[in-house]
């Protein structure tokens, strides 16, 4: 991780912490907040708080795994204007089961259709190979579903 990239990191961090953390899992003590620890262990060792930030930001991704494509776009508009990573980008770049998915080549279920469909709808590239990709296979998913009866689970997903 550059450490442009680590900046960046750190304010998407920080403001998903302050945004989505709810007040009752948060300190009342402002040095207990993570970015000052990320602040403090960069003092002591860069790559300790690098680290640090990457194993926060793979919790960050897998505590949204399960939120809706409009709760995602919302969070993304909200980053955008702290001119920071998009949490779709965020979920691209760092989610593994986003990266099993797209290997695979095919959705199995509702939790990677939302994890897909977040990522589509919050892309600042929607014309890239790798989109395309991605929206075929949400095209099939939406299908099977029509097929086996569910589309009406996913009738708000596809609006």
């Amino acid at each position: 991780m550059s450490n442009e990239e680590y900046q960046r990191l750190k304010v998407f961090f920080s403001c998903f912490v302050d945004w989505f953390i709810p007040e009752e899992h948060k300190s009342k003590n402002p040095e207990d907040h993570p970015s000052v620890f990320l602040r403090n262990l960069e003092l002591t060792s860069m790559p300790n708080a690098k680290k640090g930030l990457q194993m926060a930001i793979n919790d960050i991704v897998e505590m949204s795994s399960e939120w809706r494509a409009d709760q995602v776009s919302a969070a993304d508009a909200r980053f955008l204007s702290q001119e920071t990573f998009t949490l779709s980008a965020v979920r691209y770049r760092f989610s593994k089961r986003f990266q099993q998915i797209s290997k695979r080549g095919v959705i199995r279920n509702q939790m990677e259709y939302y994890l897909i469909k977040g990522i589509v709808d919050g892309s600042l590239s929607k014309n890239s190979v790798e989109n395309l990709k991605l929206a075929d296979m949400l095209l099939v998913f939406e299908e099977s579903a029509k097929y086996v009866g569910t589309s009406a689970t996913l009738s708000n997903a596809t609006d």
